[in-house]
């Protein structure tokens, strides 16, 4: 009798391993699938509006994008667009820094680098910028703006995993965004600023 319960308990332990193998691998599959969907979409067509022709976008072995378009504006929505696909996270992260908005995102420990960056009002001379440019670098700075949102808003798949990590959803780029890069970088090349 003590043979048969010892062979009815293995039995029942393998199989309970064996279901418990095929939900992780079956949970871990399905998540991996899940995450997929925040990768660039590198083949196939996307029909959007806001361009004024036929734009190309061709990534080389490397998946180093190649935009052809008719005109700047085109090019410049196109490039926005495939900086959302690649980098968006890295985008997010930065104007929220220049912004002087990161605890927004990471909590109470970005409030030091908030204080410091609205002290030396980054953005609000990104702003101020913007207004003072030519019409055409304006245009092309909407453009990649444009381009930027039409990723967000037409990406039908998860957001990148840093998203799900902290809980946060993009706001629509605005060109300030986009100028604020430039002062940021500035700023970490001085090593003199202080």
């Amino acid at each position: 009798m003590k043979n048969n319960n010892k062979k009815h308990s293995y039995k029942v332990l393998s199989w309970s391993l064996v279901g418990f193998i095929l939900i992780v691998g079956g949970l871990a599959l399905a998540g991996f699938f899940w995450l997929s969907t925040s990768l660039p979409r590198t083949t196939g067509k996307i029909v959007l509006g806001g361009i004024n022709g036929p734009v190309d976008i061709v990534r080389d072995r490397r998946g180093v994008p190649h935009i052809s378009a008719a005109d700047q504006f085109d090019a410049a929505f196109a490039l926005g667009f495939v900086h959302a696909q690649d980098r968006l996270w890295q985008m997010e992260s930065m104007r929220h820094i220049g912004a002087g908005r990161l605890a927004e995102v990471v909590g109470r420990k970005g409030l030091r680098i908030d204080r410091f960056m609205r002290t030396l009002g980054i953005y609000r001379l990104a702003e101020a910028q913007y207004a003072t440019l030519s019409q055409p670098v304006r245009q092309t700075l909407d453009a990649y703006a444009r381009g930027v949102n039409a990723w967000i808003e037409s990406h039908k798949g998860t957001m990148p995993i840093e998203f799900i990590f902290l809980g946060h959803h993009p706001e629509p780029w605005k060109p300030a965004d986009s100028l604020v890069w430039a002062k940021i970088m500035g700023l970490k090349l001085s090593g003199n600023f202080s």
